[in-house]
Parts: structure tokens; sequence; C-alpha cells
């Protein structure tokens, strides 16, 4: 079974697909304030939750207020015609807020990219994802905020233009976790728990194991509670994963009162009720998912 995280972003070719591809808890937006040109930038929001929404919005902005425009770089009233074939990152989330800029300015793409990197704060994680003509970019990331704000992004990306000028465009990325109803979590009835591998494992399976300890099935059950909806978004392609698939009972031999299975597809964990389809979970690290459930249930299975 293969750890890892989910994937936050898809890469898209051509224009940006807008949409496509717990508790809450306060926390300051990502910076200190946005530049007056952050805060006039439109925000789009996809997603119903006007709290969360306006929560993310107010942190793209401030996202965006952490872009440098190099020296003698113009701003753009509008996204301007890209290289045709400019692949571009979006989010794989339903509910997003994107501010979005763009800017003309001398000098190659990668020598700006550079420079670029060189001035955005250091409290950004950076990542390389596209290189090549016609465009280059470096996706940048802030830490999560648990529960309210899974994913939050800035891709910057350097267009070639021609003619020794470069288009530049700047996204602040920010998604939000909807909130779980109680009626869609892992009743306290529960006593008993069946863990069995699931998805693409290889060879040899191990046998599902039954477990009746109840501090362990308590734990396993919190773990399942403890995540929040998934907000990958429709139609969004999804390679598969290996996880688990946890029955939960009442009694031993009797009908499953939950079931929780996965991380499969995008790293969601597809979840039961009653025999009823709930909406899809979603771990914040689809490895750790794993590893916890290993760890309580005391298995000697190996993720990965």
């Amino acid at each position: 079974m293969k750890p890892g995280k989910p994937h936050s972003f898809c890469i898209l070719l051509g224009a940006l697909i807008a949409a496509g591809c717990g508790t809450a808890a306060s926390a300051p937006p990502a910076g200190t304030g946005a530049s007056p040109a952050a805060s006039a930038t439109p925000v789009t929001v996809s997603g119903q939750a006007p709290g969360p929404a306006r929560r993310a919005a107010a942190d793209a902005r401030a996202i965006l207020g952490k872009f440098v425009p190099p020296p003698g770089a113009v701003r753009l009233a509008g996204k301007p015609a890209l290289p045709g074939g400019s692949p571009t990152m979006g989010l794989s989330s339903a509910t997003q807020a994107d501010a979005t800029a763009y800017w003309r300015a001398s000098g190659a793409p990668t020598t700006l990219r550079a420079w670029e990197k060189a001035r955005v704060s250091g409290s950004f994680a950076r990542q390389d994802v596209i290189a090549g003509p016609p465009s280059w970019n470096t996706l940048y990331s802030l830490p999560a905020v648990p529960g309210v704000l899974p994913t939050r992004e800035m891709n910057v990306q350097f267009y070639d233009a021609g003619g020794g000028t470069t288009v530049i465009m700047a996204e602040a990325m920010v998604s939000w976790t909807l909130p779980r109803p109680a009626a869609e979590v892992v009743p306290a009835s529960v006593t008993v728990v069946t863990i069995a591998p699931s998805g693409p494992v290889p060879p040899p399976l191990p046998a599902p194991v039954t477990i009746t300890s109840a501090p362990v099935v308590r734990q396993l059950a919190a773990l399942v509670n403890g995540l929040p909806r998934s907000t990958v978004a429709e139609g969004v392609p999804c390679p598969m994963a290996a996880g688990f698939t946890l029955t939960f009972r009442a009694a031993p031999g009797g009908p499953p009162v939950a079931v929780a299975d996965g991380p499969g597809a995008c790293s969601q964990v597809t979840f039961t009720v009653s025999g009823k389809d709930e909406p899809a979970l979603l771990p914040p690290d689809a490895g750790a998912y794993d590893a916890a459930v290993v760890k309580i249930a005391g298995l000697h299975w190996t993720p990965g």
C-alpha cells in the first residue's frame, strides 16, 4: 500500500478549468497584509459556504500580495493571449477561491523565474512543476490551517511572449473544508471492527482481521470521524491507490453499521452509515492515515 499525500493540484493544457480539474479554528491570513494591487484583485469562488468562502477569499488575496513583480513589470488589466499549448496549474477542489493577476516584463522567463524565487517569502515551500517552453512555473505552498483551509498555494508562471518579453501570471489558490454533519460519523454503538486490504494491493494479500478490543475500536472510529469531507471536484482524473476497508459492527457477526474504504481514488475514503452512502472523506495525508490504521490496530502490515 503506497503512502502519500493527496494531490492538491492538476496540470491542465490550455486555459484553467475552474473547479474542474472538523472544527473551525481561527488563524491569521497568509501575511501581514496584501498589497494594494492584490486587495483590488477580484477573487473567483466556487462552492457554497459563506463563512469558509470569505475566509478562503481573504487568504487568497493575502497570498497574492506576497508576489513581488520584477523591476519594470507592467500590471495588465486582464488575462492576455498566452502561447498556444501552455499548461497551467489548477486545484482539484470543488470549494476554492482564486485570485489571479498578470504582468508583462522584459527578460527571459527562466531569468525572471529565478529572480522571483529569490524574493518570495521563505515561509512558502517551493516546487518547480512546469519546465520548458512555452512556459515555466514555480508552485509556492503555505501550511494548511487544519480543519479550515487544507490547501494554500500560489502558482507563479512565466510565459515566453517573444521579442525578449515575458508574461507573468501569479495565481493564489485556496481551498476550504466543508463542515461535516454530526450524523455522518461512525456511531458510538460499534464494538467490533474488521480490517481488510483495499484497492490494488500486490499479493500476497493479508487476511482480514477482526478486532473486539473496545479501546482499539474507539480509536479507529475516532480516526475516521476526524476526517474532513472530501472537496475533490467531480470529473477530476484520479489514480487508484491501496488502503483499507474498515467495517464497524455493533456486535460480532452483526450487520455493518459503518464502512470506511480507502484511501482510494484521489486519496478519498468512501463512507457508508447503515448502508447509506455518505459524502466521501479526504485524509490530509493518505500515507499518514494508512500508518495510523496499522499502528492503532497493532497490525504487522506494511503500507507501501
